[in-house]
């Protein structure tokens, strides 16, 4: 088995290091062109143009960005753009509000955005929840910068000749990059073992790979830590608003699956509470997605509630 702590420094004098593990992303990236051609000019990288992507694809690519999801009271929504009207001499997207339902979700076209040898938008919709004129001023701007950026591909490609000057040697991973926070570090060791447990046992030619270091405790590390906690959080909450409101929506009567979520909702708000005494700041950010939850989580209350009176009085 492969540990990558085989390949760690543990000293700081300089004649005990092999090497650094590098770990990028690149993910989505717009970046002007005579911004990266100063970059590679400022590390001596050659600048390579790259393919010019062409105005229907800017076109496609700034519209498929938009995308946005919106709550009120308990109700949920998304806005994105989606393929409208096809011809050879134009191409054309509408802009919808979805509303997430009981057994169908409910659409309401908000505007047409559109390319021919222009490109506009018309036919607004007067919405209470959403003005689809920024939407539209949006990906106006959005495909002006893909029109003039550099995109994730020729970044890549930049990317591969500075690795290649500097014969950097691909590591054979499929990574999972996680941080545990240091109430729950003594549990990581188990974690290896387990991983290593698997690995010893794994009936197939892969090889699982697992390695843990620490995070220093300083204010910039916990600025990072507090940016990936919002990510991951955000996404989890969405993902509790959704299912509990389809529960609320259906009507449910268990009241084992009602009790099972509010333990669940009451778990990730001690989690939100817990990550603010270990990054040292209040997740403010967050109050307007945990504020939703909680209206939800309250209604199962007071449905479960409702299922107890009902029994008892049977």
């Amino acid at each position: 088995m492969t540990n990558m702590s085989n390949f760690m420094a543990v000293k700081g004098d300089s004649s005990d290091v092999l090497g650094k593990i590098l770990y990028f992303s690149l993910a989505k990236i717009l970046i002007e062109k005579p911004v990266l051609q100063q970059l590679c000019q400022s590390v001596d990288l050659p600048y390579t143009k790259g393919s010019r992507l062409s105005e229907a694809d800017a076109f496609r690519s700034a519209t498929k960005d938009i995308r946005a999801r919106k709550t009120q009271g308990s109700r949920i929504f998304k806005i994105y753009c989606r393929d409208n009207e096809k011809s050879p001499q134009i191409i054309s997207r509408e802009l919808v509000k979805e509303e997430l339902g009981e057994t169908t979700n409910q659409y309401t076209k908000l505007a047409n955005l559109w390319m021919d040898r222009q490109t506009g938008y018309d036919n607004l919709a007067v919405d209470s929840l959403v003005d689809p004129w920024d939407y539209c001023q949006k990906a106006e701007e959005l495909f002006g910068l893909y029109k003039r950026c550099a995109t994730r591909k020729q970044v890549e490609g930049l990317t591969d000749l500075f690795l290649a000057r500097m014969e950097a040697l691909p590591i054979s991973i499929h990574g999972k990059l996680f941080f545990v926070p240091r109430t729950h570090m003594q549990e990581v060791t188990l974690f290896e073992d387990f991983i290593e447990a698997l690995n010893a046992n794994n009936q197939n030619s892969g090889q699982l790979v697992v390695n843990s270091m620490y995070v220093l405790d300083d204010q910039k590390q916990r600025d990072k830590m507090a940016q990936e906690f919002y990510i991951a959080m955000r996404r989890e909450v969405e993902l509790y608003q959704e299912r509990v409101k389809h529960f609320i929506d259906t009507n449910i009567t268990s009241p084992a699956v009602m009790n099972r979520w509010i333990a669940k909702i009451d778990a990730l708000e001690e989690k939100r509470r817990h990550y603010e005494g270990i990054l040292r700041r209040q997740l403010d950010d967050l109050n307007d997605e945990f504020s939703t939850l909680q209206m939800f989580s309250q209604d199962l209350q007071v449905r479960v509630q409702r299922q107890e009176r009902q029994k008892n009085a049977a």
